[in-house]
């Protein structure tokens, strides 16, 4: 047997599904505690017909099945999925589902009054053991995704700045929101190297689980709904002017050179990025012809929204470092009805321009 704690990389288009940006890690040993002992456990069921439906003779069975080509073997794949049965979780009155299939493989830690909002913690049984066997009792090992409540505040703070192992993705009446955590490394652990391979298949299937847990969350608790938020560098800078007042930024055109904004407030013009996230778009050219320029002068960083129809949602970010220019490309994604990322940029500009920002090279 080998003594020492063996743990693996997942490749790297499985980690991705996992693993995100900076995470808060829970405190508490994972196990089975009372609170998770005292949760209330439901199975969901649905039954896809009537009795009276489902009383079929043999002779009509065969009929049906003869007269449609493999609809028994759909309807029998309906019914199963329709009738997956799931294991519920429950803190105060909101609700954890897990597919009753994965339920054994993992722990699922029921969190009260934790300081830093979490409840609940998942994770993989398998690596909890294998660590502990080890003689490693700290909590981490097997650790999928938490989740946990925040306040506007707190939010506004982290939108700022990098949220590696954070996704903030729902949002309730009563300003509270929820936040799934995640790890940034590799958590999955065995204590022999055979059995890497051989489980990697059961550790990949729960991340990919896991990646579906927001939207089902929101889906299962009521009043919430659900929200999303890219954490590209652009999305920092536009947070940091939105919650931190930051002003150390110029827009510009070859219309009318470059400006500051001064006394220009940007609120009405930020109100217009909301639900807007940003991609990497990778593989693709950028576009051709004019573009405003979002400038942070002191990180040597332009960001260029362009004219060009086809191009109104896509965004050139041209970084400086030590001498050599680094470009990537983003793509907007846009809420339907909304205007264009350029469309945004420009009236943004044009407002400077004309109500209070300061010339700093205008011609």
């Amino acid at each position: 047997m080998m003594k020492n704690r063996i743990a693996t990389l997942i490749p790297a288009a499985l980690l991705a599904l996992s693993l995100a940006a900076c995470g808060q890690a829970a405190t508490n040993t994972p196990a089975e505690n009372p609170a998770a002992e005292a949760t209330v456990i439901e199975e969901e069921t649905q039954q896809a017909s009537t009795a009276e439906e489902t009383q079929q003779t043999p002779a009509a069975e065969a009929t049906a099945a003869k007269a449609v080509p493999g609809a028994a073997e759909a309807a029998t794949e309906t019914a199963a999925a329709e009738t997956e049965e799931t294991v519920k979780y429950t803190n105060n009155d909101m609700v954890l589902s897990v597919p009753a299939k994965y339920n054994d493989l993992l722990i699922v830690d029921v969190t009260e009054n934790d300081q830093d909002g979490i409840l609940f913690k998942v994770f993989e049984k398998a690596s909890v053991e294998a660590a502990k066997a080890q003689g490693d009792d700290v909590e981490g090992p097997g650790w999928l995704f938490s989740i946990g409540t925040s306040d506007e505040s707190a939010v506004q703070e982290k939108l700022c700045d990098d949220m590696s192992g954070e996704e903030v993705f729902a949002r309730k009446e009563d300003g509270t929101y929820y936040v799934k955590y995640h790890p940034t490394d590799v958590r999955f652990v065995r204590e022999q190297y055979e059995d890497i391979e051989e489980d990697m298949a059961q550790w990949s299937e729960l991340n990919n689980w896991a990646a579906t847990v927001p939207g089902t969350f929101v889906e299962e608790n009521a009043g919430l709904t659900l929200e999303k938020h890219s954490n590209t560098s652009l999305d920092m800078y536009f947070a940091r002017i939105a919650y931190r007042n930051f002003a150390g930024y110029t827009l510009s055109s070859l219309e009318h050179g470059v400006w500051g904004p001064a006394d220009v407030d940007p609120a009405p013009h930020l109100e217009k990025l909301k639900g807007v996230t940003f991609e990497y778009a990778d593989g693709e050219e950028a576009p051709d012809g004019e573009y405003v320029v979002f400038t942070v002068p002191e990180d040597n960083v332009r960001y260029d929204f362009f004219f060009a129809e086809q191009g109104q949602n896509y965004v050139r970010e041209v970084r400086d470092i030590d001498g050599e220019s680094y470009e990537n490309l983003y793509k907007a994604n846009i809420p339907e009805g909304s205007p264009t990322m350029n469309e945004i940029m420009n009236e943004w500009y044009l407002d400077v321009v004309n109500n209070g920002g300061e010339a700093i090279d205008a011609h």
